[in-house]
């Protein structure tokens, strides 16, 4: 999968392949989005609770029409506002 602007499509993934997307490709410091797309099945829920409870910041957010997570790493030095 490849990581382009920091934008991941996460509509075709489910949420074992998504958290190894997440934890493989972000880095401290940095923000990933994953655009979920049109939310048909509530998927942007159950990801926004399993990046949540596995210690990521995630803020849901709605684009042109398309669900999106942000996500970054939960650290020290580093803070989503």
């Amino acid at each position: 999968m490849e990581l382009q602007n920091n934008v991941i499509n996460a509509e075709n993934l489910n949420e074992n392949n998504t958290l190894s997307v997440v934890q493989d490709k972000l880095k401290p410091g940095d923000t990933m989005i994953l655009d979920v797309g049109y939310n048909y099945f509530h998927q942007a829920d159950k990801l926004y609770e399993m990046l949540v409870n596995e210690g990521y910041y995630v803020r849901k957010t709605f684009v042109n029409g398309r669900n999106q997570l942000l996500v970054a790493q939960k650290d020290e030095k580093h803070q989503m506002y």
